[in-house]
């Protein structure tokens, strides 16, 4: 294979990864301005299919059980987060810059991975103004520890299979 097509492949790659990441972040957000009442009914719903489990370790009180269960939620929605923006972070990692974006290129390289780290704060604050939603910073915490989980995760996986292919 060329160097031209390599090159062509690595950028079509990189629209793929970074196309998926921009899906992702406004289907977090769209979840985001769901209101108050209708949120409530998704985790009941699942705090329901989940009761027998909860019930087996001795855990009965419901409230404590929406809790966890809206916890998991945002700490995975953004694991998956992190897992794309690290894909992303890879496929751009293979694409050659042109003359012109070689003077920016730390800029370009470094902003996608920092401003993915604001997702959750609009996230919050989004909530803000959704009827029956409130923002909390615990909840952005809890959202960066799944996007760090994710990339990570993702990235270990990546070296292992790398490792594989070597």
């Amino acid at each position: 294979m060329s160097i031209d097509a390599t090159h062509d492949s690595a950028r079509r790659s990189s629209r793929r990864w970074a196309v998926a990441l921009c899906c992702w972040i406004a289907f977090i957000w769209g979840h985001s301005l769901i209101q108050g009442p209708q949120s409530s009914l998704e985790s009941g719903f699942v705090v329901a299919l989940m009761r027998p489990l909860f019930e087996a370790v001795g855990m009965t009180d419901v409230d404590l059980m929406s809790f966890l269960v809206r916890k998991f939620a945002h700490f995975s929605e953004y694991a998956i987060l992190g897992i794309l923006a690290y894909g992303h972070y890879r496929a751009r990692r293979n694409v050659t810059p042109t003359l012109g974006q070689a003077v920016a290129k730390r800029f370009v390289t470094i902003w996608p991975d920092v401003s993915v780290m604001l997702v959750p704060v609009v996230d919050e604050c989004l909530q803000l103004f959704v009827p029956g939603r409130s923002g909390h910073p615990r909840d952005v915490l809890i959202d960066l520890a799944g996007l760090c989980t994710g990339a990570l995760l993702a990235r270990l996986v990546s070296r292992l299979r790398d490792r594989r292919l070597a």
